[in-house]
């Protein structure tokens, strides 16, 4: 599972024309829906993971090194599991007053070859899981070759605008270098060391779940 090295920022006007300036690499633009699941009452959100589809995928997002937040303000760092089966195994725990009825239902939590066990949508049908955000995303890509850097402009369907430096790494012992190649670009784009930007999830949250926001808010999750 690789880690995601990522800090948010506020779009500029001139934020395109530094990158170019910089050399980094437009590789044009896509738009994606995510959608975002949690029981009724928040387990999974509340302990900072983050199930999704993405465009009909799997995914998960959770915490590295104990925490998902990480040195400037607006910086995160989170593992991203796409392997169902995997998936799985990581949400169970978060799951444990639900084992014995999702047993009673037929759910198997080992693994049988040929049998479907271990596919999320089977576990997200048995606790019941339900969508709670649903979020579409136009993005525009730039890499910039030094430091393997990629940058997202994104524009959210609900009007909300942000940036993403972001770089993948293997280990958590390579977030300290991660974080400096992210930094070093961030003053190239002009941006202050204590400015902070929201994502989309935090912006959405707050407008349209205000109770699950200021929930995770007490949590320390947001």
């Amino acid at each position: 599972m690789s880690i995601e090295v990522e800090r948010k920022f506020r779009v500029r006007e001139d934020t395109e024309e530094r990158l170019r300036a910089m050399g980094a690499a437009c590789r044009g633009t896509s738009s994606f829906r995510d959608c975002y699941f949690d029981t009724e009452d928040h387990r999974l959100t509340a302990a900072d993971h983050w199930l999704r589809t993405r465009d009909g995928r799997w995914q998960l997002k959770t915490p590295a090194g104990g925490s998902g937040r990480v040195g400037p303000p607006g910086t995160t760092r989170y593992r991203e599991t796409e392997s169902e089966a995997d998936i799985v195994a990581l949400l169970l725990p978060l799951l444990l007053p639900e084992r014995l009825p999702l047993r009673e239902r037929g759910w198997q939590e080992e693994e049988e070859e040929g049998e479907g066990s271990g596919r999320v949508e089977e576990l997200v049908g048995a606790v019941p899981l339900q969508v709670f955000a649903s979020i579409l995303t136009e993005r525009k890509v730039y890499e910039v070759a030094a430091g393997g850097l990629r940058v997202d402009l994104d524009r959210a369907s609900f009007g909300y605008q942000v940036g993403e430096i972001e770089v993948m790494v293997g280990g958590e012992d390579e977030i300290p270098a991660a974080l400096s190649r992210i930094q070093e670009l961030a003053s190239k784009l002009g941006l202050e060391d204590a400015e902070r930007q929201p994502g989309k999830m935090h912006m959405y949250l707050q407008r349209y779940c205000p109770f699950l926001f200021q929930k995770l808010l007490d949590a320390h999750v947001l």
